[in-house]
C-alpha cells in the first residue's frame, strides 16, 4: 500500500510522454517597410518570437500567416486601410528560419465625419456618444463596427427586432466620411409564451425564472438572462428560446422556450490532480485525488438535488514511501436549492465528514458537521458566500465543538487553471467562531490572498502571490492550539524548509507571506522555474515592524502531463546553498 502512490505517478508520467517528431523554430524575425510603427511596437502584436533566455518559438506556416493577419488588422486599426503585407521564410539551419514581413503601408486616413441616416428612436447626440468616435483622428473601421453591434443590441432592447445597421465610407483625399443607414423596423410586444420538453417538471419552475412576461416589449437582455436562469437551475441540459411573428403590422410576437431536463440522476468518478485546503491554518496545497459522486436530480420535481460523495486525496512530497497513511478521506451529502423560499437566491446545505493526517505531530484529525451556505454568484467567475457551520473537530486526545459563520467573496479569472498563463484571483474570507454562536473555542479571523500571473517574452509566466491571515482570540482563558493558527514553511509556502515543523511547530496567530515565480519552457513538455519565497509568523500586530523576515530562493524542474504539472523544487533557505531543500508535487504551488 505504502508504494501505490508512487506507482501512480510513474503510470501518470509514463501516459504523459510521447515521441514528436523534430521541431523547427524561429531563429530571426525582421520587418521590411515599416515606416509608421518601430519594430519592438510590430513585435507585440505578433506571437511568434526570436530566441530569448530558456525561450524559442516553434515555426509553423499556420502562426505565420496567423500573425501576417494580425499585423494587418493592426495597421487598419491605425487607419492604414490599404495596407498590404507579405510574409516570407527561409531556413537558417536545418531546425532554425528567418522570418521576414514585407509591408506597403499606403495613406493614413482619419476620420472626417459620420452621418446618421434612419434613426428615430435614438437622437444624433445618443448614438454618437455609444460608438464614441473621435473626429479627425485615424479611422478605425473595426472599432466602429465593434460599437454599431453594440448600438444594434440598444435597439433590441426596446422592442426593434428587424434593426438593420450598415455603414459605408466615401474617401476625399486623406479623409473618410462614414455614414451609417439604419433601419428600425416595427416595436414588436410579446403576446404569449410557450414551454415545451418538460416531462416530470412542472412549468411553474420555469416560469418563475423568466425576467419578462406576455404584454411586455420584446428585450434581448431580459430573454437572455432568462435563458441564463433557465439553465442555471441545475433542471435542464438545455434552453433554447425562440420567437415567433404572429402579426407583423402591429409588432405581436410569441416566445417559445424548447428544454431539455436533466436525467433524474448520474453517477460519476474522477481521478487527477486537484488543490485543495489542508487544515484550518494552512495554505492550499496540492496532489493526486479521486472520487466518485451520486446526484439525484430533480427532488420531488423541484428545482433541487442532492449529491452524495466521497473523495480520497493525497498530498505529494519526497517522504511518500513513508510508513504515514497517505490518504485523506471526506464523505459529504449535499442538498442545493436555486431559491430561498420566494427568492432567487441559491442555497445548499451539506453534511461532512473529513480525516486528514497531521503530519507535524503524526495524529489524525477528524471533522463531523452541517453547513448552510448562501451562494451570490456575480459571474461565473466571481461569487459571494455566507456559510454558516456546526461541527466536531477531533484531534489527538480532544474533541472541540466548533461554531463559526464566515462570509467569502473569491474572484477567480485565471485563464488556463491548470498551467496559468494569466489573470488574476482574489479572496478574502472573514470568520467568526464561538461568543454568541456557542462552541468551546472563540476567535476571529480573517485571510486574503491575491494572485497574479503574467505572460512575458515567449510562453514564459510570471507569477505573483501574497497571502495574509489574522486571528484574534477572544477568550483569555486558553491559548488557541497550533492547529487553529497560521503555519508556514515546506512546499506550499517557504520551499527552503521541509515542512511546518521545520520552521515553527507551534503556529502563530498572524501570517504574511509573498511568492514569487518565473516559469519559463524548456523543451517540449519540460520546464523550469525560478522562485523565491518571504514569510514571516508572529503573534502581535504591533510587532508587524520589527518581526524578521524569513526567505528563500530556488530553482525547480517541471513536467507537464495531461492531467496538470509534476514538479521538483530546490529549495534554499536564506540562500545558504549548502542547505538544499527538496520538494516533489503536483500542479503549481499557485
Amino acid at each position: 500500500m505504502k508504494y501505490l502512490l508512487f506507482w501512480i505517478l510513474s503510470i501518470s508520467l509514463s501516459i504523459s510522454i510521447s515521441i514528436a517528431d523534430e521541431a523547427e523554430y524561429v531563429s530571426d524575425i525582421t520587418f521590411t517597410g515599416n515606416l509608421s510603427f518601430p519594430e519592438s511596437e510590430l513585435r507585440s502584436i505578433i506571437k511568434l518570437r526570436s530566441p530569448q533566455f530558456f525561450a524559442r518559438s516553434n515555426f509553423s506556416a499556420k502562426k505565420l500567416n496567423r500573425d501576417k493577419i494580425s499585423l494587418e488588422a493592426y495597421y487598419k486599426s491605425k487607419g492604414y486601410l490599404e495596407v498590404e503585407i507579405t510574409e516570407e521564410y527561409i531556413y537558417d539551419s536545418k531546425k532554425y528560419i528567418k522570418v521576414n514581413f514585407i509591408i506597403s503601408e499606403g495613406k493614413q486616413y482619419k476620420l472626417k465625419a459620420l452621418e446618421l441616416y434612419g434613426n428615430k428612436l435614438f437622437s444624433d447626440k445618443q448614438i454618437l456618444n455609444i460608438l464614441n468616435v473621435s473626429i479627425n483622428q485615424y479611422y478605425n473601421p473595426a472599432a466602429i463596427r465593434k460599437e454599431l453591434k453594440l448600438l444594434k443590441r440598444k435597439y433590441m432592447i426596446e422592442g426593434k427586432l428587424d434593426i438593420a445597421i450598415m455603414d459605408e465610407i466615401t474617401i476625399e483625399g486623406n479623409y473618410v466620411t462614414a455614414r451609417i443607414n439604419i433601419s428600425e423596423g416595427n416595436t414588436y410586444q410579446i403576446q404569449k409564451i410557450y414551454i415545451s420538453g418538460l416531462k416530470t417538471t412542472k412549468e411553474k419552475y420555469v416560469f418563475r425564472e423568466l425576467t419578462f412576461s406576455s404584454g411586455e416589449l420584446y428585450n434581448v437582455e431580459k430573454i437572455d438572462e432568462s435563458k441564463n436562469r433557465i439553465f442555471n437551475s441545475g433542471l435542464f441540459s438545455s434552453v433554447e428560446m425562440k420567437h415567433h411573428i404572429i402579426d407583423n403590422e402591429i409588432g405581436l410576437l410569441d416566445i417559445n422556450i424548447n428544454i431539455r431536463e436533466y436525467k433524474s440522476s448520474s453517477i460519476e468518478g474522477n481521478f487527477g490532480f486537484e488543490e485543495w485546503e489542508l487544515g484550518k491554518g494552512n495554505l492550499r496545497t496540492t496532489g493526486l485525488y479521486t472520487n466518485a459522486k451520486w446526484v439525484i436530480g430533480n427532488v420531488f420535481n423541484r428545482s433541487s438535488n442532492i449529491e452524495i460523495s466521497g473523495r480520497l486525496a493525497s498530498g505529494v512530497n519526497l517522504d511518500i514511501l513513508s510508513k504515514s497513511p497517505l490518504f485523506e478521506k471526506d464523505l459529504s451529502v449535499t442538498y442545493r436549492n436555486p431559491w430561498t423560499l420566494f427568492f432567487r437566491l441559491p442555497f445548499k446545505i451539506k453534511y461532512f465528514h473529513e480525516e486528514e493526517l497531521d503530519k507535524t505531530n503524526n495524529y489524525k484529525i477528524i471533522e463531523d458537521g452541517i453547513t448552510y451556505s448562501l451562494l451570490f454568484n456575480k459571474d461565473r467567475s466571481t461569487r459571494y458566500e455566507i456559510n454558516s457551520t456546526v461541527e466536531m473537530l477531533k484531534s489527538h486526545h480532544e474533541e472541540n465543538p466548533l461554531r463559526e459563520i464566515n462570509i467569502k467573496f473569491i474572484s477567480n479569472k485565471i485563464h488556463n487553471p491548470l498551467n496559468p498563463e494569466g489573470g488574476q484571483y482574489i479572496s478574502l474570507i472573514s470568520s467568526l467562531y464561538g461568543t454568541i454562536l456557542g462552541g468551546e473555542r472563540h476567535y476571529y479571523k480573517l485571510q486574503g490572498e491575491y494572485r497574479k500571473y503574467q505572460k512575458i517574452l515567449n510562453n514564459s509566466v510570471f507569477a505573483f502571490r501574497i497571502f495574509f491571515g489574522f486571528i484574534e482570540n477572544l477568550d483569555d482563558s486558553y491559548e488557541l492550539d497550533y492547529i487553529y493558527k497560521f503555519r508556514i514553511g515546506g512546499q506550499t509556502s517557504l520551499r527552503g524548509w521541509d515542512s511546518p515543523r521545520a520552521y515553527n511547530n507551534n503556529g502563530a496567530l498572524i501570517n504574511d507571506l509573498i511568492n514569487l515565480e518565473y516559469r519559463f519552457p524548456i523543451w517540449k513538455k519540460i520546464g523550469g522555474e525560478f522562485f523565491i519565497d518571504c514569510g514571516r509568523l508572529y503573534n502581535e500586530i504591533n510587532h508587524f515592524m520589527n518581526t524578521e523576515i524569513s526567505w528563500d530562493y530556488g530553482i525547480g524542474l517541471i513536467y507537464k502531463t495531461t492531467l496538470g504539472p509534476i514538479r521538483i523544487d530546490m529549495g534554499f533557505p536564506y540562500g545558504d546553498l549548502t542547505k538544499p531543500q527538496p520538494h516533489a508535487s503536483l500542479l503549481y504551488m499557485f
